[in-house]
């Protein structure tokens, strides 16, 4: 599995890549035939409050793409919410393909 990982207007700190980087080689210990996986940070500003954005994307055989987002106060928050997302979406698929066997 190829992890990119961007974060574009802001520099994240080496902290909070490990654990992204950690969540999501979980996923590479499941499923063997995760292809590309692009995981986007970002941080935005409103007026009352600020915002931690993750959205994530993984390839799959046949054409699939599981994607998943989340915004919350923390990216550790938003992060756990997107892993739980797409875990359940990469489960649904791996069913799919038990059954069509």
């Amino acid at each position: 599995m190829q992890l990119h990982i961007e974060s574009p207007h802001f520099e994240p700190d080496e902290k909070l890549m490990e654990l992204v980087r950690s969540r999501f080689e979980h996923f590479a210990k499941r499923y063997d035939r995760i292809g590309d996986c692009s995981v986007v940070l970002r941080k935005e500003q409103s007026d009352v409050q600020k915002c931690s954005f993750i959205e994530a994307k993984m390839e799959l055989p046949k054409s699939t793409i599981l994607f998943a987002s989340e915004q919350e106060e923390r990216f550790e928050v938003a992060l756990d919410k997107v892993i739980d997302d797409l875990a359940h979406q990469l489960r649904k698929f791996k069913e799919e393909l038990e059954e069509n066997r």
